[in-house]
């Protein structure tokens, strides 16, 4: 049975970080002014993001309860417990877990409701209560195990532990979309919305690691004490697993800060680079060379010439000259 608890355990906390993490990306890595510069991306990452946190919400909601109910077999030691009413009811109103429990049952049911809702309205309300579900978790397990003060200070650092993780892992499943979306090489706009959102994920991660390591730097000291028990105990050497994990993390971050990001910031030059597109009439060359202007210089509007019913030649933003044709019809 306590493998199934264990297994609800993650689930529950998996999906509370991907919600919130989430949702917390559209406001710090696509909220500047460059992305809306991409609107159909945008809309297009709304809904999906409409559809994943709905998702997320729904098995957040199922694994809560599925947990309080494994929860009351490991607190009756049956787990013909868990389908006892009897049980589950007294664990969920006379136990310190339960009362916990209950608000954080109540924020998974108003969450995948607020996921319903219309899109424009439920950015705020899904942010507030995913970011409320996140932090309630802080109050169950080992930081309620303390009494008195130690115990509020424990959960408030564990609360604020579990939100600066969900930041950082949640923000991986967007981030992961755009990377996606961005890899067909002619999608300019959306390879300029990913490496804008890139920067400022960087940025805002810089934010995150000092107090994602100096809240868990006290939870190990709180829950294991000293060297000893990081490596004499189990829980010990899970934490120092975790440790590992979280190295591994800086290690990729700081790869992503010293090598990738210095070459997403670097313009590329193509002096003496010119690409002919010829299109088949008017209104297609007059987008597609808009197109290209957006970022970019224009070095000859669209015009008549006595080969071609449309000319115009234009740099796009990355410096590439560009020389729109319209295909000559016999007769014209």
């Amino acid at each position: 049975m306590n493998e199934v608890l264990y297994a609800c355990r993650f689930v529950q906390f998996a999906a509370a970080m991907v919600i919130f993490g989430a949702n917390s990306f559209q406001f710090y890595a696509l909220g500047g002014g460059d992305a809306s510069a991409a609107p159909s991306i945008l809309t297009e990452f709304d809904a999906w993001l409409g559809r994943m946190a709905l998702a997320a919400a729904v098995v957040a909601l199922v694994s809560a309860l599925a947990l309080l109910l494994c929860q009351a077999a490991a607190m009756a030691g049956s787990p013909a417990a868990a389908t006892d009413p009897a049980t589950v009811t007294a664990v969920l109103f006379e136990t310190r877990f339960g009362r916990v429990w209950l608000w954080h049952l109540l924020l998974a049911i108003f969450l995948v409701s607020a996921c319903l809702g219309r899109r424009r309205k439920r950015r705020a309300i899904v942010l507030i209560l995913s970011l409320l579900l996140l932090a309630s978790l802080g109050w169950i397990g080992h930081a309620a195990m303390d009494e008195g003060p130690t115990r509020i200070a424990h959960e408030l650092n564990q609360s604020v532990h579990l939100l600066a993780a969900g930041l950082w892992l949640g923000g991986l499943v967007p981030l992961g979309w755009l990377l996606r979306r961005a890899r067909a090489p002619q999608d300019v706009a959306g390879i300029t919305l990913t490496t804008d959102a890139i920067r400022r994920s960087e940025r805002s991660a810089r934010r995150r690691r000092s107090p994602f390591v100096r809240n868990g730097a006290i939870n190990s000291l709180l829950l294991v004490g000293s060297f000893e028990g990081l490596v004499g105990t189990p829980y010990g050497r899970l934490l120092g697993l975790k440790i590992l994990l979280f190295s591994v993390m800086v290690g990729l971050a700081l790869i992503n800060r010293f090598r990738l990001l210095p070459r997403l910031r670097h313009e590329p030059r193509f002096q003496g680079i010119s690409l002919s597109l010829t299109v088949p009439n008017e209104a297609e060359a007059d987008r597609r060379f808009t197109a290209l202007a957006d970022g970019g210089q224009v070095q000859m509007p669209l015009t008549k010439t006595f080969f071609s019913p449309r000319f115009g030649m234009v740099a796009d933003r990355f410096g590439v000259t560009w020389m729109v044709i319209v295909e000559h019809q016999e007769g014209t």
